[in-house]
């Protein structure tokens, strides 16, 4: 079975996602296992739960080569941003084709919660700093693809972002 992502220019994915309470409940729970199994189906290397039709403050990342251990960032906060960033060009599983060029920062520290409720704060480096800002976009209703020359647009896309040919959105409740 694939499972299906939403894709751009569905507006879902410009929605700013909510907060998760703790401790998670079993559809929470069975969503992370859920996001996990969408990014290593389709390839990704991160995956937000926005992506999968659910507005909840949570993504998952795997960025090794074996794709064997994600882990799963709940409501994570960037406390700290190197002064160096890179520009580079980004792909996205919601817009399929294309890419964004965007300038990032090479090292963070995150703060956020596992699925313990376990609070944690980490630095993180290069491609998954990379990664980490990139789910964190999707968070907020930014998109890759919105960047030109590695800084933020909202306007890029705004007049297909406006289309709502594909609206949907799924209750938390």
């Amino acid at each position: 079975m694939h499972i299906e992502l939403v894709k751009y220019p569905d507006v879902f994915l410009r929605s700013v996602s909510n907060d998760v309470t703790f401790p998670l409940d079993d559809k929470t729970s069975r969503l992370i296992k859920f996001m996990a199994k969408a990014m290593y189906q389709n390839h990704g290397v991160g995956l937000a739960a926005i992506q999968v039709g659910y507005q909840l403050r949570m993504f998952v990342m795997d960025c090794s080569r074996s794709q064997s251990g994600y882990k799963a960032y709940i409501n994570p906060k960037i406390v700290e941003k190197s002064d160096e960033t890179l520009r580079d060009s980004e792909g996205c599983l919601s817009a399929p084709g294309k890419q964004g060029d965007v300038r990032r920062h090479i090292r963070i520290i995150l703060n956020y919660k596992d699925e313990e409720g376990e609070e944690h704060t980490k630095t993180f480096y290069n491609l998954e700093a990379r990664c980490i800002q990139h789910e964190m976009d999707h968070l907020d209703g930014k998109l890759c693809i919105d960047y030109e020359k590695g800084d933020y647009s909202r306007d890029k896309h705004k007049s297909q972002t406006m289309v709502e040919s594909d609206f949907r959105a799924k209750s938390d409740s």
